[in-house]
């Protein structure tokens, strides 16, 4: 269970009512984890659940001919996972802390059964979703345009 208050002073909540974030506080859990640690794994299976970072960093990666590249870093505040949560499928990368982290985490479980008992809820996931989505795959355009791989390289 996490605090009401907790939920209120993060961004990712501010869309929501009172009684919606009761909601979230009686259905999510907060983890921690030590710096180093990995929270999933590129095509794993099995763990359709995203995260809420309230405390620390992590680096999600995919692998790219036998190394590591880092797509991203993700901070307090911000979500990530949230691809398998809503489309159950193998991770697309990996996720690890880059330093002692504290999240949220919010599984599909937890999202399926706010469709049918919240719908309210969850339209206004839904429009998080979409507009962090979009705003990534913008940035995605611009780094592939800079490095050469954009539609003018086609």
């Amino acid at each position: 269970m996490v605090k009401t208050e907790e939920l209120k002073k993060m961004a990712f909540f501010k869309p929501f009512t009172e009684q919606e974030i009761k909601v979230f506080s009686e259905r999510l859990i907060i983890e921690e984890f030590e710096s180093g640690f990995d929270v999933f794994h590129e095509n794993q299976i099995g763990d359709d659940s995203m995260f809420i970072i309230i405390e620390g960093a992590i680096k999600i990666t995919k692998k790219q001919k036998g190394s590591e590249k880092v797509i991203a870093n993700i901070k307090e505040g911000e979500f990530f996972g949230e691809m398998s949560m809503l489309y159950p499928a193998p991770r697309s990368a990996s996720a690890v802390t880059i330093k002692p982290s504290k999240m949220i985490r919010f599984s599909d479980r937890d999202y399926n059964s706010f469709k049918k008992d919240h719908p309210s809820i969850v339209v206004k996931l839904n429009e998080i979703f979409i507009k962090v989505l979009v705003q990534r795959l913008r940035d995605a355009d611009k780094r592939l345009v800079k490095e050469g791989f954009g539609i003018g390289a086609i």
